[in-house]
């Protein structure tokens, strides 16, 4: 099953708000490489109690990458895990197996998306001190979000 074609796939809004309210990069940053890491893990744990008809346990791991993601600014993966919820909650868990099929496609896309942005923003040179302004060039020019190629 294809990636979802419309949508986008990150937006670093969430992650900059982070920055803004922390005074710094450091800790929306490790939270991004956080999401990352524990990525895979969360898909397979969705993917496997949806697979066993686990419907309460299929949704407290669909809930928790829905927050997870959109605290970070992943909006398709978020979009993903909301039609996951609705899925389950319609007790439709035929449907939620095949829409779930997606999310594994969508690792790759994510991660370079977030670590292409983590890249030219959210560094901090170890002596510099953080500002707003320094490390916001995207709110001058528009944030580059990544859609996914058809």
């Amino acid at each position: 099953m294809a990636v979802p074609t419309s949508g986008i796939i990150f937006h670093p809004g969430a992650l900059l708000d982070i920055a803004d309210h922390m005074d710094g990069p450091t800790v929306p940053r490790q939270y991004a490489l956080t999401f990352l890491e524990m990525l895979q893990t969360r898909i397979n744990r969705i993917l496997a109690t949806i697979g066993n008809n686990d419907a309460m346990d299929a949704m407290d791991a669909v809930l928790s990458l829905k927050v997870s993601s959109h605290m970070v600014g992943a909006l398709s993966m978020e979009s993903i895990c909301a039609g996951l919820e609705r899925n389950i909650l319609n007790n439709d868990m035929a449907a939620a197996a095949h829409n779930a099929r997606v999310l594994p496609d969508t690792i790759d896309i994510l991660a370079t998306a977030i670590t292409e942005f983590l890249s030219h923003a959210l560094n901090e040179p170890p002596s510099a001190r953080w500002s707003p302004t320094a490390t916001r060039p995207a709110a001058q020019a528009p944030c580059r979000s990544v859609h996914p190629h058809p």
